[in-house]
């Protein structure tokens, strides 16, 4: 498979048009527009097969896990080019295909493409509005790890365009002329007509809140939308994001031991206890709360 890298992927390029995506390369860097927001849509791929285009995918899935990164290094600008086109196509099942490789590609290059995280995050944009709950549910899966392998500098990137941050000191010249709206992708994601695809999504909300290494960076965008978990329809849902909110109090309270240490020595009574006449296991919860949450979690909602 090695020996096989440097004449197959040109052709594989070549076959998905995944060459200048965005028509872009070609403009000096001071006269290129910001980065689209919006879920971008391949038109018109060369390869009019769609049972072709799925083997194409299942090919650089393949690649992208059985090769050592050492062989692959020096064809970074292709596999990124590649798998977003995958993550972009028209098809949902090939964009399902895709997603694999685009998480094979973060797992094995891993920091190494941190100046194409942001690219490969705009990528999976496509299957966010895909549909097909199982495209949605497959475009998650793939977005821990494409933000894992960034930095806070482009990993956050990522997070604006799916927040739909806007910075209000700079304004597009084109906004003068053609506004446009914002997206915001976590939001679409709390709404989401699915169970199973909000269940996931607070799922990899809570992964980046506990394993990203700039995670306290990400908190203020992300813990909103955690809390907001313990509203769903769903009791699944509630219990999901319950779990992880408990989860995320244990990690808190072994990362600031110090600063909670002097409220777990003296026994602070909080003042809605009444002085303490009013116990735990005399109050209740109301569903999800099973037990009153732990002192880390209440201090990280706080």
């Amino acid at each position: 498979m090695t020996l096989c890298i440097p004449y197959l992927l040109p052709v594989l390029k070549e076959r998905l048009n995944a060459d200048d995506i965005e028509g872009l390369d070609s403009l000096p860097t001071e006269m290129r527009p910001t980065q689209e927001q919006k879920a971008l849509v391949m038109v018109d791929p060369p390869e009019t097969s769609e049972e072709v285009r799925v083997v194409i995918a299942e090919i650089m899935t393949l690649i992208l896990t059985s090769t050592p990164w050492d062989c692959m290094r020096g064809y970074i600008d292709i596999l990124v080019d590649i798998c977003r086109t995958l993550c972009m196509d028209p098809s949902g099942v090939v964009i399902m295909e895709g997603t694999q490789a685009m998480k094979a590609l973060a797992v094995s290059g891993g920091e190494q493409l941190k100046f194409f995280c942001e690219f490969m995050g705009r990528a999976l944009f496509t299957s966010f509005v895909h549909k097909n709950s199982k495209v949605r549910i497959a475009g998650l899966n793939a977005l821990w790890d494409v933000m894992a392998c960034g930095i806070w500098k482009t990993s956050v990137e990522v997070l604006h365009h799916m927040v739909g941050f806007k910075d209000p000191n700079l304004v597009a010249i084109k906004d003068f002329y053609d506004p446009g709206t914002r997206v915001s992708y976590l939001a679409m994601f709390v709404a989401d007509r699915s169970v199973a695809v909000r269940n996931t999504f607070y799922k990899t909300l809570g992964d980046m809140l506990k394993r990203l290494p700039d995670k306290i960076d990400h908190e203020g965008r992300l813990f909103p939308y955690m809390i907001s978990g313990l509203f769903d329809n769903s009791e699944i849902v509630q219990t999901t994001c319950f779990e992880i909110i408990e989860e995320l109090g244990l990690a808190y309270e072994e990362e600031y031991e110090e600063k909670l240490r002097e409220h777990k020595q003296f026994g602070v009574v909080a003042e809605w206890t009444l002085g303490g006449s009013v116990k735990d296991t005399t109050i209740a919860y109301p569903f999800p709360f099973t037990h009153r949450p732990r002192l880390g979690a209440r201090w990280l909602v706080r």
